[in-house]
């Protein structure tokens, strides 16, 4: 599982809009509550983002998601991608 660490505190609108951003048109990212967002990039590749808060940090949690052949391709594929919008849509982290 991916996950990225922000030392500032993000919400789930500012999360969304700057992955939307960076990613385009081809995707789309809905907001799932006040710490968890879903990204789609066609019917089989999609990821599940939670956002947890520590502090001032924030830690985006990045999951492959679909059933079980999908998932783990989801996760390699897609769950990256997102990853990599996070980082570059808010600079440094502490990422795993």
């Amino acid at each position: 599982m991916p996950s990225a660490t922000i030392s500032r505190t993000i919400t789930s609108d500012e999360a969304a809009d700057a992955i939307q951003e960076k990613l385009g048109n081809g995707y789309k990212v809905t907001r799932r509550g006040s710490g968890s967002l879903s990204v789609h990039h066609g019917p089989l590749a999609f990821a599940t983002v939670r956002l947890g808060r520590d502090g001032d940090a924030t830690t985006f949690h990045v999951h492959g998601s679909g059933m079980i052949i999908n998932r783990i391709v989801n996760e390699f594929g897609i769950a990256r991608t997102v990853t990599g919008a996070i980082k570059d849509s808010f600079g440094p982290t502490d990422a795993s």
